[in-house]
């Protein structure tokens, strides 16, 4: 279980891996909606995380840039189709155009399963500064998440957008449970999940994470999951059974 795939060794710290990136994506957007959807649903119906959305899932995605949704990668739109209308995803992404995007592809395919939050997440309620990409947003991060040197920083502009728990968040969307949550930011996902901490108390049962960092098993461990399964962004974790629970 500790081993760790080809591709993770891939970064988007790396300039040729950003390079090659930016090429898929704009060649990709050229594919129409609903032919990129439909071939990757059908390579990632058995696979991790994407497997365990059922008709009726209720899943969170925190971090959904617009790139990966128009370029035909999007894990908020893959766990839209695998949930069904009876499902329920809500996405939360602070950057406005990534929003924007993802409102106008609910309008123009009928995605009625899914629900907006255009914050941040984070480990308490506060203004965050962000550093966004126009030409690559899934590269965003919050400040303080990534130590980049003055020539990277430059590829990015600032700006401070609100943040929230995701406890609070998902309040504040009227989800009575949540059966995932997948977490595809760079860096923050240590924050993010000390604002969960009612989720996973309340018996969250899985939980993904991007490998954007390091010893994540030991982190997981101590918040009571293990690892289930690599992904195609990094794991996913699922919940330990409680002491006297079957």
């Amino acid at each position: 279980m500790n081993r760790i795939y080809w591709r993770f060794l891939w970064s988007h710290d790396l300039w040729l891996h950003r390079a090659l990136v930016r090429l898929y994506y704009r060649l990709a957007r050229l594919i129409p909606f609903s032919v990129k959807y439909f071939i990757g649903r059908t390579f990632r119906k058995n696979r991790y995380p994407y497997r365990l959305v059922k008709e009726g899932a209720v899943v969170v995605q925190i971090g959904a840039p617009k790139d990966t949704l128009l370029a035909g990668r999007s894990r908020a739109m893959y766990f839209s189709l695998f949930a069904g209308t009876s499902g329920r995803v809500l996405i939360v992404e602070p950057d406005p155009e990534s929003e924007a995007a993802f409102s106008q592809i609910m309008e123009t395919h009928h995605q009625t399963n899914i629900l907006l939050s255009q914050m941040a997440a984070w480990s308490q309620a506060q203004t965050l500064r962000i550093y966004v990409s126009d030409t690559h947003p899934a590269t965003n991060f919050t400040e303080g998440s990534k130590q980049y040197d003055e020539e990277r920083l430059k590829d990015y502009r600032v700006v401070e957008l609100p943040a929230d728990t995701l406890d609070s968040i998902v309040r504040l969307q009227g989800l009575e449970r949540v059966d995932l949550v997948s977490i595809t930011t760079n860096g923050a996902e240590r924050e993010i999940l000390a604002g969960m901490s009612g989720l996973i108390a309340a018996g969250l049962p899985f939980i993904c994470l991007a490998r954007t960092g390091e010893n994540y098993e030991d982190m997981m461990a101590e918040l009571g999951y293990h690892l289930l399964a690599h992904d195609d962004r990094g794991f996913t974790f699922e919940q330990r059974p409680q002491l006297g629970t079957t």
